[in-house]
């Protein structure tokens, strides 16, 4: 019976997810990276109980991690969502207003295995390349020659010590305020004295955005621009 199965850089492939089913109860690994004809569900193979590694970059396939409840995907070690499933890598948002719960799904499949989307791409922060959609009404043109911090069109996972976050940046590495999804640790825990040290890195960033735990509107964009040439000129 066939339990691992890799199929990679294939642009004339073409299939459907719904077709590897019948490999439901020995698959393990599912290596499916860089086949752009390869459509289909992400939940099609969420009910594979022997599934450790799924690799879907790079394909058609679609789908939602705020769909993949607890019961789902329960022997998963190793995950890679292509762009076009939702909070996949290189997702890029329509709306601000999405963020928070894609993030809170996100979370919820971390905690679950801290390591699930390491695999390649070494720290979690750089796991994902999240961006506001080109076409998203909550972008906003800015001037890119007038030597104003870019505004926080990305996204990051943000990890200190055992708590976990995220936030909004700019391509200048401006970071918006932390939207926490853990509580802070304990003074007495054997963590504290980590959490505190990254904090105090990743507050150094938090400059001009301070205040904003999501990316100013363009008016309030123009008024942070005045306010930091106000700061620099004599």
């Amino acid at each position: 019976s066939l339990n691992e199965l890799k199929l990679s850089g294939n642009q004339e492939l073409a299939g459907n997810l719904r077709s590897l089913r019948v490999l439901k109860h020995t698959l393990e690994k599912l290596e499916v990276n860089s086949c752009q004809q390869i459509k289909g569900g992400l939940m099609d193979l969420a009910d594979f109980p022997h599934l450790k590694e799924l690799d879907l970059y790079g394909t058609a396939v679609t789908g939602d991690v705020r769909d993949i409840g607890e019961d789902d995907f329960s022997d998963l070690e190793s995950l890679a969502l292509p762009e076009s499933v939702h909070g996949g890598v290189c997702y890029t948002f329509q709306l601000i207003s999405e963020v928070p719960s894609t993030m809170q799904a996100i979370h919820l499949l971390l905690q679950r295995n801290p390591t699930l989307f390491k695999k390649g791409k070494g720290l979690l922060p750089r796991a994902f390349s999240w961006s506001l959609s080109e076409d998203s009404p909550d972008l906003y043109d800015y001037d890119e020659t007038n030597g104003c911090p870019r505004p926080p069109f990305y996204l990051q996972i943000i990890q200190a010590g055992s708590r976990r976050g995220w936030s909004w940046y700019s391509h200048d590495t401006h970071s918006c305020e932390i939207n926490w999804l853990d509580p802070e640790p304990s003074r007495e825990s054997s963590g504290y004295d980590a959490y505190t040290k990254e904090l105090r890195r990743l507050e150094r960033r938090i400059d001009v955005y301070r205040g904003y735990s999501r990316p100013p509107t363009m008016a309030e964009y123009n008024r942070l621009c005045e306010e930091f040439w106000r700061r620099l000129l004599p």
